[in-house]
């Protein structure tokens, strides 16, 4: 078996794909999808797989990555993972909100405006709180509660003019400064990447259109991740105004009605990884906020019960949970072990 992992813009994140081939012994070449070169590349040997891991902070090189990855799959009928289905949601709040409405999928009301008069008129009958949503940018950073009419027009004009940015520097929310101190103190370089990340967030200007979502009140968002057969489940503490990008974790388990909700989506669009952030809708329902195939977590695991690490699994039309760490390498080996599985499959 031969594999390529597909490198994007920023950073070392293909390296955890490598790490998992290595693991399981699997031959990789990596591509730079970035690279001019890239479809001679991927046309030049003959891979079983294509290992994606699609960027989520510049819009640029999100949409080229996008493009790249649907001539791969959808032109050229080669197998990736994540799918271009899964790929296309990941750090797209206006296409993720289009994509739900259509599926008539429950999500908060969303509206995405590209006429400044249009969008000033919404203020006017507007319920507030509202949210104010940049359409690429993870951790909660771009994202804007508004409880006054005149800073929610304020924000209408200036992005319809020099354009909204996230906010330069750290998410002082995610907390672990002892941690992130001691981390720097061992690798100076990390503060110097650091720095050069939070330049280019803050160079992303997003202008020419708005998108507001409805506040939903809450004290806490569910996760629920999906890789394969396993599933993993745990609240986002609320801190301020949002949950996203906290760190705050409460391992609670997530009750069977909700996993069903989740699971019912991923079988109808065959998403095979992926991350799924909800609303309790307050009627017993769920409301789905965000979806990204690609994620980060904070600790070595994403669920547990009794104070034991484990995952859930859907079998004989019952949910039982198993003890055990399935989400080594940032869950990178599952995902692999997933891929491996569906191809042989």
């Amino acid at each position: 078996m031969l594999v390529a992992i597909l490198k994007n813009n920023y950073g070392d994140t293909h390296l955890n794909w490598a790490k998992a081939c290595d693991k399981y012994g699997i031959k990789y070449n990596i591509i730079d999808l970035v690279s001019n070169s890239w479809l001679a590349e991927t046309n030049a040997s003959n891979y079983d797989l294509f290992l994606a891991c699609p960027p989520g902070r510049e819009d640029l090189f999100k949409k080229m990555y996008d493009e790249r990855i649907f001539i791969i799959e959808r032109v050229k009928k080669k197998f990736v993972y994540p799918s271009h289905s899964e790929i296309i949601l990941h750090e797209n709040k206006k296409f993720l909100s289009y994509w739900l409405e259509s599926n008539a999928i429950p999500h908060p009301r969303t509206s995405v405006f590209y006429n400044k008069s249009e969008a000033l008129e919404f203020v006017r009958f507007a319920t507030l709180p509202i949210v104010g949503k940049m359409n690429i940018g993870a951790s909660g950073k771009g994202v804007v509660v508004f409880r006054d009419k005149q800073r929610l027009i304020e924000y209408i004009e200036t992005a319809f003019s020099k354009g909204i940015r996230q906010a330069w520097g750290p998410n002082t929310k995610m907390g672990g400064y002892g941690k992130r101190l001691l981390t720097i103190i061992k690798n100076p370089q990390r503060i110097i990447d650091r720095v050069q990340n939070y330049k280019a967030l803050y160079a992303e200007v997003q202008r020419g259109f708005v998108l507001f979502q409805e506040y939903v009140p809450h004290k806490y968002e569910w996760r629920i991740v999906r890789i394969g057969d396993s599933y993993f489940g745990h609240q986002k503490v609320k801190q301020g105004d949002k949950a996203s990008g906290t760190k705050g974790i409460d391992y609670v388990l997530p009750p069977d009605s909700l996993l069903n909700f989740v699971r019912d989506i991923c079988e109808r669009f065959n998403f095979n990884s992926m991350s799924v952030d909800l609303f309790d809708d307050g009627n017993g329902g769920y409301l789905v906020n965000e979806m990204q195939c690609i994620f980060g977590h904070v600790q070595d695991y994403i669920c547990e019960h009794n104070g034991e690490p484990g995952r859930l699994t859907f079998e004989n039309n019952e949910w039982s949970f198993e003890k055990g760490f399935f989400n080594s390498n940032l869950s990178y080996d599952l995902r692999l072990e997933n891929a491996l599985h569906l191809i042989a499959k």
